[in-house]
C-alpha cells in the first residue's frame, strides 16, 4: 500500500476511534454529510529546466467546484472530531515565454482527505482546523521553436494541506460552510527524452463556499 494510503487509512480510523471512545451529545453536527462546494483555486508555481530557464512566483488561478463527504461527532466538552474526502474539477491555467520556448500549466482536478479539529460556538455555529493530503492533476506543455520541439504530458503530484473553516447549522438537515486552505504539493521532477529535466514546484490556495446535508 502506497504510504500516503496508510496515511489516509489511519487518520480517518484515528478520528472514528477517538469519537468512538469518547463521550459525544447529540448535537445537530453529529453524523454522516454529503455537500457540494464552489470556489477559486491560485497555484504559484516555481519553474527550472536544467541549470537554467529558471521562473519563481508563476501564478495559475481559476473556479474550481466539487463534491465532499465526510463523518464527525461533537464530545461532551464541544471538541469537534471528524474526517472528511472531497474531490473538485480545476480551472486554473498559464502560459509563459521562457527565451525562444513557451510553457504552459493547466491543473485540471484534485481530490483529497483530512482530518476536522473545531469547536462548537452553540448549536448553530462550527468553527475548526484541517490537515490532511490532497493530489492534484496538471496538464504541462513546452514548446521551443529554436529547437523544433513540442512536448505534452500529464501527471499528478501530492502534498499536505492545512487550512480553517466556519459551518453553519440552517436547520436539523442542512448547513453551509466557507473554507480557506493552502496545499504544499512535493516537488516534482521530469527527465525528457535523455535530453532535459524539468523541476515544478508548486503549492496552492483554495477558498470554497458548500451547502450540504447531515443525515
Amino acid at each position: 500500500m502506497h504510504n500516503k494510503t496508510r496515511l489516509g487509512v489511519a487518520l480517518a480510523g484515528t478520528f472514528t476511534l477517538l469519537a468512538a471512545t469518547g463521550s459525544a451529545h447529540a448535537s445537530p453536527f453529529h453524523g454522516w454529510y454529503v455537500g457540494g462546494q464552489l470556489g477559486w483555486v491560485g497555484y504559484d508555481i516555481d519553474y527550472r529546466e536544467d541549470d537554467d530557464g529558471r521562473i519563481s512566483g508563476m501564478s495559475a488561478s481559476g473556479a474550481t467546484g466539487g463534491v465532499m463527504t465526510g463523518w464527525g461527532t461533537v464530545l461532551d466538552n464541544g471538541l469537534y472530531l471528524g474526517v472528511e474526502f472531497d474531490a473538485q474539477t480545476e480551472d486554473a491555467d498559464l502560459t509563459v515565454r521562457i527565451d525562444d520556448a513557451e510553457l504552459g500549466v493547466d491543473s485540471k482536478y484534485s481530490y483529497g482527505i483530512t482530518g476536522r479539529l473545531g469547536t462548537t460556538v452553540n448549536d448553530s455555529v462550527l468553527l475548526y482546523g484541517l490537515a490532511g493530503y490532497q493530489r492534484a492533476r496538471f496538464d504541462y506543455r513546452l514548446t521551443e521553436t529554436e529547437e523544433d520541439m513540442s512536448l505534452r504530458f500529464k501527471d499528478s503530484t501530492n502534498g499536505a494541506r492545512i487550512g480553517v473553516g466556519i459551518e453553519y447549522q440552517l436547520d436539523s438537515r442542512l448547513f453551509m460552510r466557507a473554507e480557506y486552505s493552502y496545499t504544499f504539493y512535493e516537488r516534482e521532477r521530469y527527465r525528457i527524452e535523455d535530453e532535459m529535466t524539468l523541476r515544478f514546484d508548486s503549492d496552492a490556495q483554495r477558498f470554497m463556499v458548500g451547502l450540504g446535508y447531515r443525515f
